[in-house]
């Protein structure tokens, strides 16, 4: 057993020494190596640069003696030996390393910033207490309403007889004026029922949270205000705890102020104040209202829909106003990014694309450098260096590369990239103050880094650690070597180049066609010249509907006398502000509907000079009038395509219909007007029903007023009118028309506008490589270039002889391309659908127009080239070689 311990031990020795051995003679070939080549750039032959790098080291067995003792450190000091050798070789070629540097830069930033985006939007947790238990529940009646809020009775019985849920709140969205401290403001809050804090595991920075007995009419008048709030108007000051302050003329209690990173979802809350039903709410269906629930531990959402539909079923049997309606529950992570969650993975992949065309862009460069490396790396192999160890100096080059890339891309372009990117985005993007570089996207971005340097270093680095000796160390063999070897090489990736570019700008050129067509859709109403402000009155300081409607008809008549305005205004809801009431109705004469089943239709109340002021054109009967007020006959107007829908064939006006729900009170169709976008310029026209506000008041409109100058100049006037009529009454939103019109395309031009920066950052990349594999072929074939001018090839003939070569590889590049894109927008149609308007995601023109703006471009990028190969002189280029 000794013995075999011994034998063993020695056994294992001399393997160890052997091993040592051959990475001191790798080390020891690495220094020769160093020597011969400093010897060569001092202008010695091959043979005096070998002799002299023996005589300085020694023997080779001398140098071994002197190597010997070093053993473990050696892979390590042989590591450091390629990283030393590798910068000096990039610092020699200095252009070379900074157009590397620059296309990995952009490339590894650009997926940093988007990963970022992507990361905070879709892949952090939200930052409640277990986020993966909150529920969002919403109402569904297809195939009309396929996510919708839910009414008071109906929350309340889903609370009383649900079992898998451990807290169910419901809110909805509330502004109030403040009061009393500084200039009278308009606050966005929210209204929650008992436990939404303690649901989300939030707890207030200071004071306390709601109690259950202050979720009762009566015992509500208590508030919790933002840290934001609680910093601009109290000036952080603790005791504005027990603190009354007023708001839209009641009294709160502040109990609280929630901690500085609390924010819900998509929600900028100023204030929350408990809900508190009154009984008459606590019976209402009406659906206004937002539910969110966590499930108690061990419970699955599968589960949880089955007992919330089955509960849904049986309160259509028992309330037949709500049959056919049914429950939706969706994680709060998905309903919040439900509407960007494609976009950003498409936008994603775009960046993708823009990297993969610039790692093949280095690649080239690489090639091309490796090439004119040839002699270098053949006295290398020719004094011992094995094929892996000068792929692995190569290899590590590459590594460098990349990594100076991938640290200018965070320096550089992550830096400026995500602020310009931010400053685009629109502001309907979830969590888009949360986005930053985090430990994640430093993560992402790391490996992203290596394995980019692997990705574009380890091919040229394989190719040229097989040099082809006899032919490299001959002078002709040069050209001959790089035609067989690396010619194919390089035009098929800058085919892939050209193929990918395509299909990135055939996605960008599909969503700039889509934000160009929603552009030319007519809105239904004039923008220009017309501003429009957001009031509110104060349901206890305005309780009667007369209070309501005098105070609006005296502020349109005060701002109707203002310079400059020609007419003045006020609607319920604003088209395309994204919010709407909607209302069923029935036709007089006709027979009911089922239950359930009644037509709907958007629901406004205007005052008489609303239409004017928004330029809605009339198209039939007549328009308000101010003698439609209270105690007038009951009138509405309705829009075209309702009068299509519902009275084909036949003339509206006259007609009778019966709005909402109460006692059956019939109102004239007195007028038709033209369609009005509301809910989108990509949606289709609903059928729209506006009523007097004299007739049907509501404490919060928007006041419309078209001016002949700038609209923008009217803000303080309007501001001033308000406040002389009520000191206390705030104005908020105050915009243009245009503006709010641009807003409600900002995520089409968002999408378009990043897309096309990436797509023609690709393309410039991809004709930068067919730049690069032209101007190295000419510098090639400079003798022949030469050769064919001497025996009389005119400069027309060199410049088709060189084009002809460029486009070849175009002509290839977007023939797969096309292919590519084609199977690509077919695969992602669904998705692409709700993206694109009046465009097929295969829209033969786009593609067509692509392929003609990228052949074009290509085509200079050959020209260049091929202009510089007609200035040769052939006597200069037949010496030379």
């Amino acid at each position: 057993m000794t013995r075999l311990r011994i034998f063993s031990h020695r056994l294992l020795g001399l393997f160890l020494r052997r091993k040592l051995e051959r990475e001191l003679e790798e080390e020891i070939r690495s220094h020769l190596d160093m020597q011969i080549e400093d010897n060569l750039r001092q202008g010695m032959s091959l043979e005096d640069a070998w002799r002299a790098a023996r005589l300085k080291f020694g023997g080779v067995d001398q140098v071994k003696e002197a190597y010997r003792d070093k053993s473990r450190l050696g892979w390590i000091e042989s590591l450091w030996q390629d990283l030393c050798y590798g910068v000096r070789m990039l610092l020699k070629k200095p252009g070379f390393t900074a157009v590397a540097v620059i296309t990995l830069a952009l490339g590894i930033g650009a997926n940093a910033v988007i990963f970022s985006v992507v990361n905070t939007a879709l892949l952090r947790p939200l930052p409640f207490d277990d986020p993966d238990r909150l529920i969002m529940i919403r109402e569904t009646k297809l195939p009309e309403f396929t996510d919708f809020s839910v009414g008071p009775a109906t929350f309340l019985d889903w609370k009383n007889q649900n079992t898998v849920f451990e807290r169910l709140v419901a809110m909805t969205d509330a502004s109030l004026n403040l009061i009393g401290a500084g200039d009278p403001e308009r606050l966005r809050g929210m209204r929650v029922t008992d436990g939404f804090f303690a649901m989300l595991g939030a707890r207030p920075q200071i004071g306390r949270d709601f109690l259950p007995e202050e979720d009762r009419a009566g015992r509500n008048s208590v508030v919790i205000l933002s840290h934001g709030l609680w910093q601009k108007r109290f000036g952080g000051d603790p005791g504005v705890v027990n603190r009354a302050i007023t708001l839209s003329g009641r009294s709160y209690t502040v109990i609280g102020v929630a901690p500085a990173t609390f924010r819900f979802v998509d929600s900028d809350a100023e204030f929350w104040t408990p809900m508190a039903f009154t009984a008459e709410q606590a019976q209402q269906r009406g659906r206004y209202l937002r539910a969110v629930g966590r499930l108690k531990q061990g419970v699955t959402l599968e589960q949880a829909r089955s007992e919330m539909s089955a509960i849904a079923d049986r309160l259509a049997k028992q309330y037949p106003s709500i049959t056919g309606w049914n429950v939706k529950l969706t994680p709060l992570l998905e309903y919040t990014v439900q509407d960007v969650k494609m976009p950003l993975l498409l936008l994603l992949g775009a960046v993708v694309f823009v990297l993969l065309i610039a790692c093949v862009n280095v690649a080239n460069l690489l090639l091309a450098r490796s090439a004119a490396r040839e002699k270098e790396i053949a006295i290398r192999a020719s004094l011992g260096a094995g094929r892996a160890r000068i792929a692995r100096q190569l290899l590590t080059e590459s590594l460098l590369l990349a990594l100076s890339g991938g640290a200018a891309g965070l320096l550089m372009v992550a830096g400026w990239g995500m602020d310009l990117l931010l400053s685009l985005a629109p502001e309907g993007l979830p969590r888009l103050s949360d986005v930053s570089l985090d430990g994640r996207a430093l993560a992402f971005t790391s490996t992203l880094t290596l394995l980019t340097g692997l990705g574009f270093g380890l091919f040229p680095a394989l190719q040229a650690s097989r040099p082809n000796l006899n032919e490299t160390l001959k002078d002709a063999g040069r050209a001959a070597t790089d035609d067989r070897r690396r010619r194919f090489i390089r035009s098929s990736l800058v085919v892939a180049e050209i193929s990918l570019a395509l299909v990135l700008l055939v996605g960008a050129g599909l969503l700039v066609e889509t934000f160009l067509l929603l552009r030319r859709v007519s809105p239904g109403f004039n923008p220009v010249g017309a501003l429009a402000a957001g009031i509110s009155l104060p349901q206890r300081k305005y309780p009667e509907d007369d209070q309501q409607a005098a105070f609006y008809a005296r502020l349109i008549e005060r701002v109707a006398a203002l310079p400059g305005v020609q007419a003045a205004g006020a609607v319920s809801v604003l088209p395309l502000s994204g919010g709407s009431f909607i209302d069923s109705f029935e036709i007089e004469g006709r027979p009911p509907y089922p239950a359930g089943e009644e037509p709907t239709a958007d629901y406004y109340s205007a005052t008489p000079g609303y239409f004017k002021a928004m330029g809605i054109p009339l198209l039939r009967g007549r328009l308000f009038a101010e003698r439609d007020a209270t105690g007038a006959p009951r009138i509405v107007i309705i829009n075209e395509t309702m009068a299509k829908r519902f009275f084909p064939g036949e003339d509206p006006v006259g007609k009778r219909l019966h709005v909402g729900g109460g006692p059956a009170i019939y109102r004239e169709i007195v007028g038709i007007v033209g369609d009005v976008k509301q809910h989108g310029l990509d949606q289709e026209t609903t059928a729209q029903i506006y009523e007097p506000h004299a007739q049907r008041p509501f404490p919060s409109m928007a006041l419309i007023a078209r001016s002949s100058g700038a609209p923008a100049n009217l803000s303080a006037a309007i501001r001033g009118e308000v406040l002389m009529i009520d000191k206390e009454q705030p104005v908020s939103s105050v915009e243009t028309v245009e503006q709010f019109l641009s807003a409600s395309i900002a995520q089409q031009r968002f999408s378009a506008l990043v897309f096309g920066i990436f797509g023609a950052v690709a393309m410039a990349l991809a004709c930068v490589g067919i730049f690069g594999v032209l101007s190295y072929w000419v510098a090639q074939r400079r003798h022949e270039i030469g050769v064919r001018m001497a025996l009389g090839a005119g400069r027309h003939d060199v410049l088709r002889l060189v084009v002809g070569q460029g486009m070849k590889l175009v002509l290839w590049g977007l023939g797969l391309g096309l292919v590519g894109a084609l199977v690509l927008t077919r695969f992602l149609t669904r998705f692409l659908k709700t993206l694109l308007f009046g465009v097929s995601p295969t829209d033969s023109l786009t593609f067509a127009l692509i392929a003609v703006l990228l052949t074009a471009v290509a085509l200079l990028a050959c020209w260049i080239p091929a202009w510089r190969a007609t200035k040769v002189d052939p006597l200069i280029a037949i010496k030379y070689e």
